[in-house]
């Protein structure tokens, strides 16, 4: 089975998807209208700035899943039951009816809200109607894009899932660019670890993360010998962290200061690994959303008290 995006020429709406089985095959709209210059025609796909760019790949993702599904149920005509679905999906909305589905399912074992009540607490926000906003949807998080600004959208069950995936996942590169220092910073100083504790944890982090680049880097591609080099400087930085340790508070701070992209991250798995991480989290959306930038927005349908709270604010890219 072969699935593939591809611009229909003849249509207004240009976005295809086809799917191949063998000798059947079957193509249709998604729903979206696609200018040349926004279209990767090497890879099939959207260019990463567009809005939907994720939303193809992920959707991509779902439909193997889901013809794999209907395969062992036997369907008679698995292709037209993938075809159907999509055009269930995509007949209201277009291509956002996709988005809408694709967030719900990913976070259907969560308290995240769905995807409607982001919709509504925009609306009730910006007074805006339907056509006057297009919707980029993250993983627990949306953005909203308007005409004169782009909104980001969040709550604390979607950055507490993000967290624990970042922190789970030991997603290093994730934790240095879609997480505050500052807040990592102030739930050290709050809690306060002894020393031979945080060390010692900060070591075993250290030694893992190394593991971890030679399992994945190191045997498949032969990098080896840059990778030891990488190792070596790494331990030398570890080195002057640990004669600085003493004399410095902010100990978070320290690492982000001497080697953020590798120190920072694993000061931040060290810290986690000593504390209550749940309540880390709590603290960490206390400190996030009390910022001065974030407003806060409650459903007009529910109890104040009882949630869920949304967050918006305009949102600059970095």
């Amino acid at each position: 089975m072969e699935i593939s995006y591809y611009l229909n020429g003849e249509q207004v709406d240009n976005l295809y998807c086809s799917i191949i089985e063998e000798r059947k095959k079957v193509s249709f709209s998604l729903g979206y209208t696609v200018m040349p210059e926004n279209w990767n025609s090497k890879d099939g796909n959207l260019s990463n700035e567009d809005i939907y760019f994720f939303t193809l790949i992920r959707f991509k993702e779902y439909l193997i899943k889901k013809y794999d599904k209907l395969k062992k149920r036997r369907e008679v005509d698995v292709l037209a039951c993938l075809k159907d679905e999509v055009f269930a999906l995509t007949e209201e909305y277009g291509i956002e009816g996709i988005a809408r589905m694709l967030f719900d399912e990913a976070n259907k074992d969560t308290d995240i809200p769905k995807y409607d009540d982001f919709i509504y607490a925009f609306e009730k926000f910006s007074n805006l109607k339907r056509n006057e906003y297009r919707v980029e949807v993250w993983d627990y998080l949306i953005h909203f894009h308007t005409k004169n600004d782009v909104y980001e959208m969040d709550t604390y069950e979607g950055k507490i899932r993000q967290l624990k995936d970042l922190i789970e996942n030991k997603s290093y590169d994730e934790i240095v660019i879609l997480t505050d220092e500052n807040i990592w910073k102030e739930i050290y100083i709050d809690g306060g670890i002894a020393k031979s504790l945080f060390l010692s944890t900060m070591l075993a982090q250290w030694e893992d993360y190394w593991y971890r680049q030679f399992e994945e880097e190191g045997k498949p591609t032969g990098k080896a010998n840059r990778l030891k080099e990488a190792k070596e400087q790494s331990w030398r930085a570890f080195q002057v962290y640990l004669e600085c340790y003493d004399s410095e508070i902010n100990v978070i701070g320290l690492a982000y200061s001497i080697d953020s992209f590798i120190l920072y991250p694993i000061a931040v798995l060290a810290m986690m690994n000593c504390f209550d991480k749940d309540c880390c989290y709590s603290e960490y959306c206390e400190a996030e959303f009390n910022d001065s930038s974030w407003e806060c927005l409650v459903l007009d349908n529910i109890e104040e008290d009882e949630g869920p709270y949304f967050y918006i604010r305009t949102y600059e890219d970095e």
